[in-house]
């Protein structure tokens, strides 16, 4: 199967099906509103959830390995959440490289 991304006008909510996980829901937005993003991800899970048990559908569980996805380090997680946030100021800290790793992050998209 090919994979297929729906999303919003303003694109700040996007359905991805088949790209690594079955289904990708990210919800997302400039600035620093994070409540906001967070609703618009709940509002939009319920209504795919919604959709899915219309049509006689639910996701598929294991017993042993938990959701089952196609990426594997996913496996079993059924959920997987990242925030991305500019800290330019701290991000040119010499110990920035370590302060991420006390808090297990990552630094990505520099």
């Amino acid at each position: 199967w090919a994979a297929a991304c729906r999303h919003n006008d303003n694109k700040t909510f996007l359905v991805w099906v088949n790209e690594e996980d079955h289904l990708r829901v990210i919800s997302m937005q400039k600035g620093g509103n994070m409540r906001e993003v967070f609703n618009r991800f709940c509002t939009g899970l319920t209504k795919i959830e919604g959709l899915f048990k219309e049509r006689g559908h639910e996701f598929m569980w294991n017993e042993h390995l938990g959701y089952v996805l196609t990426c594997p380090s996913n496996l079993g997680t059924g959920l997987r959440a990242g925030v991305h946030v500019k800290l330019p100021n701290l991000s040119k800290n010499d110990k920035f490289g370590e302060i991420l790793k006390r808090l297990r992050l990552q630094k990505r998209g520099t």
